[in-house]
């Protein structure tokens, strides 16, 4: 079952060309184009492992909200501080809780602004808490303690934990820090 628009068409059309805004302002204040080329998607490809693989083909049973959300955590492009500060937009990279600077895995698993929110996602995530890759859809190198197998098996056959990952979309919403119009930031 593919998922449904839940945003006019219009919407996810400007919420597009602004994440594509930020990519093609990144790469126009990268100095050199061996730069560019050496960094472009070294965040996506740490968290995930896997790609290009098989498991990202269970990601579109997501409506396109909570696919705008999944894709922004996983590229690292958002309107976090981090990815702003990178982009100039912002003077700090720092976020407001004042415990480091705001990243995806800030958000996720260390901002104390969010710690009642972050409960259900703590429980989705069970023992594989802590674990971005895992949290976000993506296959990781981590091995078990005893055995020194991949928690995640191997990477051929793997397939991202889609009630985890809903959760986490679910708890990126409620933040409202990936949101395109976050209020005051127009």
């Amino acid at each position: 079952m593919q998922g449904k628009l839940t945003a006019p068409v219009d919407e996810r059309i400007r919420e597009l060309k602004g994440v594509l805004q930020l990519i093609e302002k990144d790469r126009m204040d990268t100095p050199t184009p061996s730069k560019i080329y050496s960094t472009v998607g070294q965040y996506t490809w740490q968290l995930d492992q896997a790609l290009p693989g098989k498991h990202t083909l269970a990601l579109p049973n997501i409506s396109s909200e909570e696919a705008s959300v999944l894709i922004q955590a996983r590229t690292g492009f958002c309107r976090l501080n981090k990815s702003l500060y990178r982009l100039k937009i912002v003077d700090t990279d720092d976020c407001q809780c004042g415990e480091g600077e705001e990243s995806i895995q800030h958000v996720l698993l260390y901002c104390p602004r969010w710690v009642a929110a972050k409960a259900k996602l703590q429980v989705a995530g069970a023992e594989r808490w802590g674990d971005v890759s895992y949290l976000l859809g993506g296959w990781g190198q981590k091995k078990h303690w005893e055995t020194g197998e991949p928690l995640d098996g191997p990477k051929e056959k793997w397939k991202p934990d889609l009630k985890v990952v809903k959760q986490t979309i679910r708890f990126l919403q409620q933040t409202g820090r990936l949101a395109y119009d976050q209020p005051g930031q127009r």
